[in-house]
């Protein structure tokens, strides 16, 4: 390919369709706006829906928009989201894992009662999202799963010892599927954003 050859086009999601978790609000709705706008459908699993507007975000870059209210932490909630994305948007091609929460203490008060659903959410549920679509991707032999790490994976940082260390285990679990997973066509790769 010669450097005049390069073209937009080749960052294209056209016709693609992704899962977006937690992918209307915060970042996830910045997530699913630009996937949209890189001409990918967007299917978003969240606790809660918000009042239509990432709805409006993405299909006014005339694209499709499906919604399913799922707790990420449910046993079932991996099968539900690929059973119902599939049935929305006829298949799936990218998995964003953003839904994340971030609860705050002194390092004394920091107990099970906080780190554990923060586990749940920020760690095992990507996990087991993770792992349901990556048999999919695997299947059609192509794909990609991306991650959201934080800095605070390789800094630390006060007041929330789950929230680093459960960004620290998204950086470990994505190298470990990013080894295995290519050579099956399928692409894993995590972003920390700065925050």
């Amino acid at each position: 390919m010669d450097i005049r050859d390069f073209s937009m086009d080749l960052f294209s999601l056209a016709g693609k369709r992704a899962i977006v978790t937690g992918g209307n609000s915060g970042l996830g709705q910045a997530f699913s706006l630009a996937l949209a706008k890189a001409g990918a459908d967007v299917f978003v699993p969240s606790v809660v829906d918000d009042d239509g507007t990432t709805r409006a975000l993405v299909e006014a870059e005339g694209r499709r928009y499906a919604f399913l209210e799922v707790d990420l932490t449910a046993p079932d909630a991996p099968t539900r989201i690929v059973d119902a994305c599939t049935r929305a948007l006829g298949g799936i091609d990218v998995l964003v894992n953003s839904a994340g929460i971030c609860l705050l203490d002194d390092v004394e008060a920091f107990d099970r009662a906080k780190w554990d659903p923060m586990v749940a959410v920020n760690l095992t549920a990507p996990f087991a999202l993770g792992h349901a679509v990556g048999k999919h991707l695997v299947a059609q032999g192509s794909g990609k799963i991306i991650n959201i790490a934080s800095l605070f994976a390789f800094l630390g940082g006060q007041w929330s010892p789950a929230y680093a260390a459960t960004k620290h285990g998204i950086v470990g679990f994505t190298k470990a599927y990013c080894d295995e997973l290519a050579q099956h066509g399928v692409q894993v790769n995590a972003i920390a954003p700065g925050y």
